[in-house]
């Protein structure tokens, strides 16, 4: 049962990254000035909660909640809730801040900065989903799979 349980936190995280240009308008980005375009970052749901909590959530239902795997699921799964609301919000100021001061530049000199992101990280609400739909999907695939 090795590789199902490898296979299960992935599938529960491509399956919230598949939703996301259907509950999101604006999920594309132009990044250049000749239209190109790459997905934003955050979103609804929120994949990387999706895939924590779902590593989460198969080992808590395959080893138990009393083991050390599920206590390091869970130092893991913190660790990645933080990056996912607070650190990149950070990094959300930082790229605000940056337009804004790109924007004061001359038109000629600011074509040779990159498109910076101004939103990087997630509403609780979006890593909320995310994690509903990782411990509901891979608990769901656990019984259906064992």
């Amino acid at each position: 049962m090795t590789l199902p349980l490898f296979l299960i936190p992935i599938l529960a995280g491509l399956a919230a990254q598949a939703l996301k240009p259907f509950l999101n308008a604006q999920w594309y980005a132009t990044i250049s000035p000749d239209g190109k375009k790459l997905p934003r970052y955050g979103g609804m749901p929120s994949a990387h909660a999706a895939f924590a909590f779902a590593i989460t959530t198969v080992i808590g239902l395959h080893d138990g909640m009393l083991s050390s795997t599920f206590i390091i699921a869970v130092a893991l799964l913190i660790l990645i809730l933080d990056d996912a609301l607070r650190m990149r919000i950070f990094l959300s100021r930082h790229g605000q801040a940056l337009r804004r001061l790109i924007q004061k530049l001359p038109k000629e000199e600011r074509q040779s900065f990159p498109y910076l992101e101004s939103r990087l990280g997630h509403k609780p609400l979006e890593v909320l989903a995310g994690g509903a739909i990782g411990i509901i999907l891979s608990t769901a695939l656990y019984f259906f799979l064992g």
